[in-house]
């Protein structure tokens, strides 16, 4: 056998990079707190956007279908909450699959009084993608799903 060549049955440990990224902040719109938390994965990102209570009520899960199987649309389900209760999560979930391409994991708990600003906490969220380079190629599309930037 040669040397530096391992032995049936032993393993070889290889260094790797991280693959797993957790990134968190805070952004003030209108005079509310609001924070995020973005988790990168090679093809899926969890994100949960909220008040800094950390309040956790509601979450969904989307992927984008292949074009082959119902058209290419985007699968929803509710993870936590109700369908009615969790619709924040599950819409802003469809959104991003959709445009993104990615499997998306998302939590949206907007403070009580707060719930309009959710579209600018998305914009806001596509912004920070956008500087992280997550979504290159994909940010056309998305800024056009909210109105533009």
């Amino acid at each position: 056998m040669e040397e530096g060549t391992p032995a049936s049955g032993e393993c070889v440990v290889e260094a790797a990079e991280p693959r797993l990224k957790h990134e968190m902040f805070v952004s003030n719109v209108r005079g509310v707190d609001l924070a995020f938390q973005v988790y990168h994965l090679h093809d899926q990102i969890f994100v949960y956007v909220g008040g800094e209570d950390g309040r956790f009520d509601e979450c969904a899960f989307g992927v984008k279908a292949r074009a082959s199987v119902g058209g290419g649309g985007v699968a929803t389900t509710t993870l936590l909450g109700t369908e009615a209760s969790a619709r924040a999560s599950s819409d802003a979930t469809r959104r991003f699959a959709l445009r993104s391409g990615k499997s998306i994991v998302m939590s949206v708990n907007m403070p009580a009084g707060a719930e309009m600003l959710q579209g600018e906490a998305e914009k806001i969220l596509i912004r920070y993608l956008r500087e992280t380079k997550e979504l290159d190629g994909d940010l056309k599309d998305l800024e056009r799903a909210f109105g533009g930037m």
